[in-house]
């Protein structure tokens, strides 16, 4: 056990090291959030069948630029990613980042 514990601690540093960002291309129309708490938050309130409570975060969220709406097609870097989101970012801009689910850039296999 001794060994394990230091063998995954050295794991997550390696996983959550930055990659060079890699150009991307938006395949669904999906939304993204700075923080990746409110795009969890929002997940979970659809998940949870609550309709009104993620309209309404969503709605807010995109009327003060926290969250925003990807449309097909667009061109994007992936900054980072974790199992389930990539922070993604418009490549002809300086933007921040997004966390957005990565099936936004993946294609259905």
């Amino acid at each position: 056990m001794r060994l394990i514990l230091p063998a995954l601690a050295a794991l997550a540093v390696i996983v959550s090291l930055p990659r060079d960002a890699r150009s991307e291309t938006i395949v669904q129309e999906r939304f993204g959030c700075h923080s990746q708490e409110v795009t969890d938050r929002l997940f979970k309130l659809v998940m949870a069948g609550d309709e009104s409570g993620f309209g309404q975060l969503l709605t807010g969220s995109l009327a003060t630029g926290e969250c925003r709406s990807w449309k097909r097609g667009e061109d994007v870097r992936l900054e980072t990613r974790t199992m389930t989101y990539g922070c993604l970012a418009l490549t002809s801009g300086q933007d921040r980042c997004y966390w957005t689910p990565l099936s936004a850039i993946e294609t259905a296999k």
